[in-house]
């Protein structure tokens, strides 16, 4: 669940922060999108004022056998990928929290050092994706609280020329 307090937004671009340094290709939301984009979201914020808590939740799974020193270690450098797809995290009115889960299944190496640091790169590698997917996923709210447009209600042209993969 991605409802963060920061943006998943690059203001300069439109582009979504965690699709930064995928290695895939860069596609940008037309300029005229993203300017309405933005005044959409302004003439919201007026409308709205501000006040609101949230939060990001998620959870990262290996089915390494991981200790629970370890499990910890994935978690926390998961907060890595949430830093690269959320700008600013961890705020005070945001409550991200990541929960790291181990199956056990794959047992690590004697010398597991490089093993696990390749599961904690992916941890943060894999929560920054899924930011980006739940973000592309999500719908707009239209409530009692307010109205909350998506990312694909801002930027509609760009949401549908995507390809998330598999």
């Amino acid at each position: 669940m991605v409802n963060a307090a920061g943006s998943v937004v690059d203001p300069r671009t439109g582009v979504l922060y965690g699709e930064y340094g995928t290695g895939e290709p860069l596609v940008p939301p037309s300029p005229a999108t993203h300017e309405a984009a933005g005044r959409r979201l302004a003439e919201l914020r007026d409308v709205r004022g501000g006040g609101h808590f949230n939060t990001t939740i998620a959870v990262v799974a290996t089915d390494a056998a991981l200790t629970r020193a370890q499990a910890q270690k994935l978690a926390g450098t998961a907060h890595d990928g949430l830093a690269r797809a959320v700008r600013p995290v961890h705020l005070l009115t945001d409550g991200d929290t990541v929960f790291a889960l181990a199956t056990g299944g794959t047992p690590l190496p004697p010398e597991p050092t490089a093993a696990l640091n390749g599961i904690l790169a992916a941890g943060a590698d894999a929560l920054a994706r899924a930011v980006v997917k739940a973000v592309r996923a999500a719908r707009g709210v239209d409530g009692p609280g307010g109205t909350f447009p998506s990312y694909g209600d801002l930027y509609a042209d760009r949401n549908d020329h995507h390809n998330d993969g598999p």
